[in-house]
């Protein structure tokens, strides 16, 4: 009923030619979580009604499929406000566990995407609790064991991220925070219970795992043991150490995608001009520095396979205030491809994948 309620209000929204309505207030906090199960139908007639408002605008629609946040400190108007403005149409976004809550009730678990419905229900996907530390990196099967309870019980669409060999990254350099050098097997029996879960159920889930060339086989094998696995590789072509990485090419990905029909990749990768400063090293090595555009031969690859490839955001829980660049970034490589590409990276592509159906 609330659901259907919300509908109304949007429709009539888009009558007073508005993109959608603003959240009632800031916090998350100000709000009740909404009912469970999710209802998946009814917020996907909110969701094509808000792409096809921005559409209309004559902005291309961007859904950003791999984002997290901190849930005490998301501003859900000024996000609103950004969304509207800038074009964006859905973002998935993955609650965050901080290390506090964790080592004080040991939690494995976020329920916030059901606040976030009933705050915002028609600029989010609800997607589950990032996985990363350090509830799953200190207890990957009772992690993955807690999100397949939670994500079946509540009808979630999407996975959030799993970091399997993570890297820190500058910012973490910076403030010295090691532990968020992260490696975990792809083949351990966590990593086994998370494929077999997207075999069995065709939900997507989301992995971070560096370009390394000793990490391809396990992946390889991971994939062909469970062939219907939707699994969403983040950060596509960041490489942070070129020596570890030599047989990541446009060919050698062509190849995983020929023999791998369910592997798929997220956008989300530094601009032109980002170094990896410990490596010292550009690490968004799909740009060519010098045209400002996209190397013409991973051009051509997302070309030929453009429902592999998603547009993504990358936010996290400590730089929300990145989003405008972050929006911006995507569309600069979106400029790289053909207009049709453009629709099916910036929007259809997460939309096939995610709910089976073309939009």
């Amino acid at each position: 009923m609330k659901v259907f309620f919300f509908i109304l209000v949007f429709v009539f929204g888009l009558h007073a030619e508005s993109i959608s309505p603003l959240p009632l207030a800031n916090s998350l906090s100000s709000f009740e979580k909404t009912p469970i199960p999710f209802d998946i139908p009814s917020l996907k007639i909110v969701w094509k009604a808000r792409i096809e408002a921005i559409h209309a605008t004559g902005v291309l629609p961007l859904i950003d499929v791999e984002s997290s946040f901190n849930p005490s400190k998301f501003d859900l108007i000024d996000y609103a406000q950004i969304m509207d403005d800038k074009g964006v149409a859905l973002i998935a976004l993955s609650p965050q566990i901080g290390d506090k809550a964790y080592a004080k009730e040991g939690k494995l678990w976020h329920d916030v995407p059901r606040t976030l419905i009933s705050a915002d229900a028609s600029r989010y996907v609800p997607t589950s609790t990032s996985g990363i530390y350090p509830a799953w990196t200190s207890e990957p099967k009772s992690f993955i064991n807690e999100t397949i309870k939670q994500v079946t019980k509540q009808h979630y669409p999407l996975l959030g991220e799993f970091e399997f060999r993570h890297y820190l990254s500058t910012r973490q350099v910076k403030r010295n925070e090691s532990y968020r050098d992260v490696s975990i097997p792809i083949d351990s029996e966590a990593g086994h219970v998370l494929f077999d879960f997207a075999e069995k159920t065709g939900i997507s889930f989301q992995i971070h795992y560096e370009v390394e060339d000793a990490l391809l086989n396990p992946l390889e094998k991971m994939l062909d043991t469970y062939p219907h696995a939707n699994v969403i590789w983040c950060h596509f072509a960041q490489i942070r150490y070129s020596g570890n990485a030599k047989r990541f090419t446009p060919s050698f990905v062509r190849g995983l995608l020929e023999r791998h029909p369910n592997l798929y990749f997220d956008l989300a990768f530094g601009d032109k001009d980002s170094v990896y400063k410990p490596s010292n090293e550009h690490q968004a090595t799909i740009w060519d520095r010098n045209t400002g555009k996209l190397k013409s031969e991973w051009t051509q690859l997302i070309e030929d396979y453009p429902y592999h490839f998603l547009t993504a955001f990358d936010i996290g829980g400590d730089r929300h205030d990145e989003l405008p660049k972050k929006i911006q970034n995507s569309r600069e490589v979106l400029k790289s491809l053909t207009p049709k590409t453009q629709e099916i990276v910036a929007y259809k592509a997460f939309w096939k994948l995610v709910f089976k159906e073309d939009i």
